[in-house]
């Protein structure tokens, strides 16, 4: 599975193309080998100086030896066109070669100071504008590259930042009732089960939080190791449903579901990361749901190469501003992050990679005050090898 961290910047040298940035000396020594063309290049008109005196000398030497005049003035204008014709190369090169080089140079200067993105604004038909051409996209895709990195770096801050508070309240909560116990505070039994009740609901939570968060960096480093397996995918998705749907209708969640697949439909899928999805995804749904008459209704339908699941709920709806950000990591709709409502703020981001790593896409619509729902697809994992070979 190809993911965009791992993309790969390609750069131009003079000489060809290479696999990896140039380094600073790489750089420096390309400036070096322009400027001391462009010294050579700098000699031309003094050179074009000496070779019109030494012409000038051989055509008087050559009135020395009293050849007809025809004779001289034809040696006299070859000489002289041939070397006119040198000039006018000379200048023509300078105007297509080194000025569209000497932009190069500038622009090499910038990105060796870090202003990743500089192009060279020159349109030439020829090797030159191939090569400032590929200069262009390597300094854009340094650029891009620079952006990611800064993005990654943001989210590993709000990474820690989450992962900071979300550990920190179970465990002070933890360590305050263990301390009202062992204070004797809690003078009756009852109060005392009470109290372990609440210690045993926050080390749960923690247990919880620190199994996503070891599936989301295995996740996140791509050392996941997935068991795709051919299997009935109607029959498999019915089961998951059922299960789950005897699940919550025990805390007063109605569940119902429509499966459009044919049952003899055959999928290669990973079935305990699947269940990981869905479980994700409707654990989100009972979370924002509505409190008095939750609902949850799941539609599974077919698709040429895989299969489609929208599970929806009838909860208040997210806001559009809200909604493109849910997949996110430690991304809650409670902007206080109350521990009351459940979850770590892993769990759709989870989903999201998982659903990825079987070919799929997800995506959410919601409407505020009708509810909301999450659409996945997968696809037959077999057909993507093949078509990958």
């Amino acid at each position: 599975m190809e993911s965009k961290k791992d993309k790969v910047v390609h750069t131009i040298r003079i000489s060809g193309f290479f696999n990896t940035p140039p380094s600073e000396k790489e750089i420096y020594q390309a400036m070096r080998d322009f400027e001391r063309l462009q010294r050579v290049l700098r000699w031309v008109p003094v050179i074009f100086l000496a070779v019109l005196g030494g012409i000038f000398f051989a055509v008087m030497k050559l009135f020395e030896l009293n050849l007809p005049a025809f004779i001289l003035v034809t040696i006299s204008t070859v000489i002289i066109l041939k070397e006119l014709s040198t000039v006018l190369f000379s200048l023509h090169m300078r105007k297509r070669l080194m000025k569209p080089l000497e932009k190069l140079r500038v622009a090499v200067e910038e990105i060796a100071k870090g202003n990743y993105g500089f192009t060279v604004e020159e349109e030439q038909f020829n090797m030159v504008g191939d090569l400032i051409a590929s200069f262009n996209r390597m300094s854009i895709e340094l650029k891009e590259a620079e952006e990611l990195k800064e993005r990654y770096e943001q989210n590993r801050k709000e990474l820690i930042a989450g992962i900071s508070h979300d550990l920190k309240t179970p465990i002070t909560s933890i360590i305050g009732y263990v301390d009202a116990i062992q204070s004797g505070v809690a003078t009756t039994e009852e109060k005392k089960e009470k109290y372990l009740n609440i210690i045993e609901s926050n080390a749960q939570y923690t247990n919880k939080l620190i199994d996503d968060l070891f599936l989301f960096s295995k996740l996140d480093i791509n050392q996941m190791q997935y068991e795709f397996v051919r299997m009935p995918i109607c029959e498999f998705l019915q089961d998951v449903i059922v299960e789950k749907q005897l699940e919550l209708e025990e805390s007063g969640v109605n569940v119902s579901y429509t499966i459009d697949i044919a049952k003899d439909k055959l999928l290669a899928i990973d079935g305990k990361m699947v269940y990981r999805i869905m479980s994700n995804i409707m654990s989100n749904a009972i979370k924002y749901g509505n409190k008095e008459t939750p609902e949850i209704h799941i539609e599974a339908t077919e698709e040429p190469d895989g299969v489609k699941v929208a599970i929806s709920d009838n909860g208040q709806g997210i806001s559009q501003e809200n909604l493109e950000h849910i997949f996110d990591v430690f991304f809650r709709e409670d902007v206080s992050r109350n521990k009351e409502i459940g979850g770590t703020g892993l769990g759709l981001s989870i989903a999201k990679q998982l659903v990825q790593a079987h070919g799929g896409a997800i995506f959410a619509t919601s409407k505020i005050g009708e509810g909301t729902t999450i659409t996945f697809s997968l696809k037959d994992q077999n057909l993507q090898e093949d078509h990958d070979e």
